[in-house]
């Protein structure tokens, strides 16, 4: 309505505002916090903690905490030393691939011109997500295998990569390497624009903007990118006992000992087996809260 007086209509609708704005503030931090959530959406919440938390509280109300000695056998510290070291390689090869191919696809994705290419690149890049690890265990040996469309050559050659140690590694590179690459393209991504093109303008080449700009910038999302890797090669089974087999102090890995065990009713070897696998995951959540803590650490010291 023209001019400086309010009709009977606004000024009513300006007091419920500051009713409303009063009654905001009036709130405690609690309140606020769920204000926008309805409250029966509580009990799907409960429910779902209660499917996730129940069986991890059951797994270690059976741990027999009083004989860790005797569940340690050779044969769980076999397969936890093979788990570690080809976990350990399957990351740093996930890194050395991952982070150049996230760099590129970043780029792609930015482009309007190239973003429907970039697209179905990424959809590619995260199908072993997707897919069963048994279905992705056929696809390793198809391609891998003695008769596969490059292990053909590679055995022709004396080399035989299935149900080796190599064998694991590719498995876990294969099913780790898209989490590496969505969480380095997602954080790269997330820097402006405004370093690079600064960068460049300064002189600064390629190689120089990407090592001295845009990696130290995506450095905690990298090293993100690395913790779940690894914990996704950790925990793979499907694919390596379809492509490397379960060959004890050779290619079987922790979740293979834990397979065989409980086919072998040996629940103690099972449950130590199990006790390792979570206590190296608790080490990998706690390394990214710290890095986290760091991180905030960091942001309010600027």
């Amino acid at each position: 309505m023209p001019g400086w007086g309010r009709s009977g209509e606004q000024r009513r609708i300006a007091s419920l505002g500051r009713c409303a704005l009063g009654g905001w503030w009036a709130l405690t931090s609690r309140e606020k916090l769920f204000a926008s959530v309805p409250r029966l959406f509580l009990i799907p919440a409960t429910l779902g903690i209660f499917l996730i938390a129940g069986p991890l509280l059951g797994l270690f109300i059976n741990i027999p905490w009083s004989q860790l000695g005797t569940i340690f056998t050779p044969q769980v510290l076999g397969a936890a030393n093979l788990s570690l070291s080809t976990a350990a390689a399957s990351t740093l090869i996930c890194g050395l691939l991952g982070a150049p191919l996230a760099l590129v696809l970043s780029k792609v994705l930015n482009r309007s011109r190239m973003h429907r290419f970039g697209s179905v690149l990424y959809a590619i890049i995260y199908t072993p997500v997707i897919l069963s690890p048994v279905v992705s265990g056929l696809g390793l040996l198809f391609f891998w295998g003695r008769k596969g469309m490059i292990g053909t050559y590679l055995y022709q050659a004396g080399i035989s990569i299935p149900f080796t140690s190599n064998a694991v590694i590719i498995a876990q590179v294969f099913v780790a390497l898209p989490f590496f690459v969505a969480t380095a393209v997602t954080t790269l991504q997330a820097i402006p624009r405004d370093y690079e093109e600064i960068a460049l303008v300064e002189g600064a080449g390629p190689a120089e903007t990407t090592f001295k700009v845009l990696l130290p910038l995506a450095a905690p999302g990298l090293a993100t990118a690395f913790l779940l890797s690894f914990a996704r090669a950790l925990g793979e089974y499907g694919a390596t006992v379809t492509f490397a087999g379960n060959v004890q102090g050779k290619t079987q890995t922790i979740p293979l000992a834990i397979d065989l065990a409980i086919n072998s009713s040996d629940i103690p070897s099972a449950l130590g087996s199990a006790l390792i696998l979570i206590s190296l995951y608790l080490g990998i959540f706690g390394v990214l809260g710290l890095a986290r803590a760091l991180k905030k650490l960091r942001e309010s010291t600027r």
